[in-house]
């Protein structure tokens, strides 16, 4: 999940500035950078290289750490700002 999010939001957040300058409409903007920011996903998925495991070796499961309460903020405070900005952009329009 953060690999894709490392990947995909920065990804739509260029295309949401690159792409009214090409002329389309608010909502044909905001659909294509969507699409393409979920290709752009996709593709870096696919791209990760997998490591291969040897047949009959166990794996541990990795210990997952909480979220720090400082991370928690960030991401808050991003998902604002990008509804923020989607929301000035559709109503400027």
């Amino acid at each position: 999940m953060g690999r894709a999010a490392l990947v995909g939001v920065p990804t739509w957040i260029v295309l949401l500035a690159l792409l009214p300058f090409t002329g389309l409409g608010v909502g044909a903007c905001l659909a294509l950078a969507t699409v393409l920011a979920i290709a752009a996903i996709v593709v870096a998925e696919r791209l990760r290289r997998r490591e291969p495991r040897a047949a009959g070796t166990e794996t541990h499961p990795r210990r997952r750490r909480a979220m720090s309460p400082l991370a928690a903020a960030g991401l808050t405070l991003l998902a604002v700002a990008l509804l923020v900005y989607v929301i000035f952009v559709i109503r400027s329009a």
